[in-house]
């Protein structure tokens, strides 16, 4: 199974097309401020993690025991890395740590942000209001990537915050062509068009279920050394 692939399913060329808008707005009128939200399992992480990869954008994953400090120093020392701005990574207050941040990304104008599991966020308003500030001082484009509840949890925590973000994007289940289109490019054992139908129907629509099957089809295909996988190959 090719790895690292980060097939253009529906939700990937959606999402791109959010961050595009993003990209292009008015940076005097608007500020780059957009969430990606939805259900587990639905390829968020997995894409907010590849195209940062791949297009040099600055990722972090927040963790339940992120503080704003913490934060303060991961953000930092992620910018100081992209930019190669030096070993040397300053520290200090939080306060201190969030101006130099403001420094950085001001000195790399087109900067882009992306804050997964942004959700952990919600307990610390000033790690929040950090956020917004980045976007507030700068041009720069954070992405917050939550769960499905995020945009719900975000309006009812600050409503002004909610209004300052200018993209939404929800994750939806992926259809039978997105699953086609996985096959397509990842497996890499010959199969019928009945197995996009198994995986399709066994994944209900989840991602991560998917890849599961997909692994599962082409192991057997190998074991098996099957020269296509059919339908009748695979467990009921």
């Amino acid at each position: 199974m090719k790895q690292g692939t980060l097939v253009r399913t529906l939700n990937v060329i959606a999402a791109d097309k959010h961050i595009e808008y993003l990209l292009n707005r008015p940076k005097m009128e608007m500020v780059g401020l957009g969430l990606l939200y939805g259900k587990p399992g639905l390829g968020k992480t997995t894409y907010a993690s590849r195209m940062a990869f791949s297009k040099g954008y600055v990722y972090l994953r927040l963790e339940a025991t992120t503080t704003p400090k913490s934060f303060a120093t991961d953000l930092l020392t992620a910018l100081y890395k992209r930019f190669g701005m030096g070993e040397y990574i300053p520290y200090g207050t939080a306060n201190n740590l969030y101006k130099h941040c403001i420094v950085a990304i001001e000195a790399n104008p087109g900067t882009i942000i992306i804050i997964d599991e942004i959700d952990y966020a919600f307990r610390h308003p000033q790690l929040l209001g950090s956020i917004r500030d980045i976007v507030d001082q700068t041009t720069a484009v954070v992405i917050l990537v939550g769960m499905q509840n995020a945009k719900d949890r975000l309006n009812q925590i600050n409503e002004y915050y909610f209004d300052r973000c200018n993209m939404f994007y929800e994750f939806q289940s992926l259809a039978k062509q997105d699953i086609a289109q996985l096959c397509k490019e990842i497996l890499e054992v010959p199969f019928s068009p009945e197995v996009i139908d198994y995986i399709h129907f066994h994944s209900c629509g989840n991602l991560r279920k998917a890849m599961k099957l997909i692994y599962s089809v082409e192991e057997m295909g190998f074991q098996k050394q099957l020269s296509q996988v059919n339908q009748t190959d695979l467990p009921r």
